[in-house]
């Protein structure tokens, strides 16, 4: 069983990882349409689609597993530490989370 400052240092970690994460999509789908451009201008039109929507599928499906990921991150943390799972993470509830890992 970790200890709570683990489980704090595992919230933290998570939340950080959620917010990377978030800033990443804008980038890759950008990289997605252009690729696809890329295949249209080569080929037809057809094969351009045809890659965007599946490296679309690809990105959503790998979206969704690590956002699961990082979600049970975050619960695994808040149960080694003893709180509800239920905790909303916002600013206060973050800087008590930090001040825990720090001790």
């Amino acid at each position: 069983m970790a200890s709570k400052k683990e489980g704090a240092q595992r919230v933290l970690d998570a939340h950080a990882s959620r917010q990377k994460v978030k800033k990443r999509l804008v980038p890759v789908v950008v990289i997605i349409v252009l690729i696809g451009i890329g295949v249209a201008a080569l080929t037809r039109w057809e094969f351009g689609l045809a890659t965007v929507l599946l490296c679309g599928l690809l990105f959503q499906y790998a979206v969704e597993r690590m956002t699961t990921i990082l979600d049970a991150g975050v619960i695994n943390g808040l149960k080694d530490m003893g709180w509800d799972i239920d905790t909303e993470l916002d600013e206060a509830t973050l800087e008590k989370i930090s001040t825990i890992a720090a001790k």
